[in-house]
């Protein structure tokens, strides 16, 4: 039978091209809108590698102290290493937690071979245990290990875009490069990593021990739950955390901001208030919903003026007994096809609209490269689909309906306008 409607759906295409072709490019370009936000969200949140752990990672971003005897004024800043390493760091719902130390400038990295290039890198310091919670490609060598990490032995692990700056080579293993003057030896090469990746992505990566005074460095958390299930007592455990600094400590009140989901850190981590969640969500609904329903009416006009040429045929299938809701189920099946063609186009329109919009969209230089498979997920295509169900019934819905309704004698009579 479905055979049958999708055939009869194709045909229906050929027949009436213009007003086909005016479908379809209202279905994509209302699909595309719709899948710009749905497309850059899901850049921003889902397990895409080597972030391959977001829906488990919660994230503490900042601390904010204030004296208890609420004289002078509060701090409020990213998180000191005495508070991560006499606190957080004893957690024990978490399966793993990485500190990873802040850099506000970029640093100065030279090679041995040609020091007076002085090339301006990002650099991240880290411990051994974000190796675990990230998922790099190396291209060769490893990771620096827990016991260089304690040891605080200066090594680094750098791009294959690095090496080939600083070498001429993307196979750099072995050789020293000076980050601000100081000699580090590269123990692993990885893939490049595109810059939506804030986590993530660097030029070189180094143990945070290897560097003088890094006790006086700023940081922030990432906490690897088991499971999400996990969340809730993971937050508890920071709150016990807080209780107990402010238990001991005679002259600061403690409170840190987080632990913050992906979505929700996305929203706070450069900002000094805690994400409205609710009113996020509330926003994001209230847009789709205007983004569905304008393009929605519009195209009902195009389906009811389909429908209204095929009432002869209609009242011909209902006078040999075809019941209302098989003319109803058939309508809309026949103008889901239409949907789905504007769908495809819509989501590749999409794609291309948040590669040329980057900068905006995503945050990020507009010759940095979006990584394919930050397109290519099975929640973008489930969206997508959802979104050709939802116009089609918005557009076609009323008009099938009330193709359904109308008596047989109505059908057969084309010069009736009652509908």
């Amino acid at each position: 039978m479905y055979k049958t409607y999708l055939k009869q759906a194709i045909e229906m295409l050929k027949q009436n091209k213009f007003i086909s072709i005016i479908t379809i490019i209202g279905t994509a370009l209302a699909i595309m809108m719709i899948m710009v936000i749905i497309v850059t969200d899901s850049i921003k949140t889902t397990n895409i590698p080597p972030e391959i752990n977001r829906d488990r990672t919660l994230y503490i971003l900042r601390e904010w102290t204030k004296r208890k005897d609420g004289k002078g004024n509060s701090q409020n800043g990213t998180i000191s290493y005495k508070v991560y390493k006499t606190y957080i760091s004893e957690m024990k719902v978490p399966e793993l937690h990485s500190a990873i130390a802040m850099e506000w400038e970029k640093s100065v990295i030279t090679s041995p071979e040609n020091e007076m290039e002085r090339v301006p890198m990002d650099l991240k310091p880290i411990d051994a245990n974000y190796w675990k919670i990230m998922s790099f490609s190396f291209v060769s060598g490893k990771p620096f290990t827990q016991e260089d990490f304690d040891s605080g032995l200066k090594k680094a692990v750098i791009t294959e875009n690095t090496s080939k700056t600083l070498f001429g080579t993307q196979n750099a293993l072995g050789k020293t490069i000076n980050i601000n003057f100081i000699p580090y030896t590269v123990v692993g090469i990885i893939k490049d990593v595109s810059p939506i990746f804030h986590y993530a992505y660097s030029n070189v990566y180094i143990p945070y021990t290897s560097r003088e005074a890094y006790e006086s460095n700023w940081f922030r958390i990432m906490a690897l739950a088991k499971n999400k299930q996990d969340f809730g007592l993971i937050d508890n455990e920071i709150r016990a955390m807080e209780r107990k600094f402010n238990s001991v400590d005679t002259e600061w009140d403690l409170e840190l901001k987080g632990p913050y989901d992906h979505s929700a850190q996305e929203i706070s981590r450069n900002s000094e208030e805690d994400p409205d969640m609710k009113s996020q969500l509330r926003k994001t609904i209230f847009i789709l919903c205007i983004l569905l329903l304008v393009p929605a009416i519009n195209l009902s006009s195009f389906s009811l003026s389909r429908i209204k040429k095929r009432r002869e045929e209609i009242g011909i299938r209902k006078a040999f007994g075809a019941k209302k809701y098989v003319i109803l189920i058939q309508v809309l099946y026949e103008n889901l096809i239409t949907s789905l063609i504007g769908g495809i186009i819509g989501l590749l329109l999409s794609y291309a609209v948040v590669i040329w919009l980057k900068q905006w969209l995503l945050g990020i230089n507009s010759d940095s490269i979006v990584p394919l498979e930050a397109f290519i997920s099975l929640p973008i295509f489930i969206a997508v689909f959802i979104v050709c169900i939802l116009l089609n019934l918005l557009s076609a819905g009323i008009p099938a309906y009330k193709a359904s309704k109308v008596k047989i004698i109505d059908s057969l009579n084309q010069n009736n306008e009652k509908s």
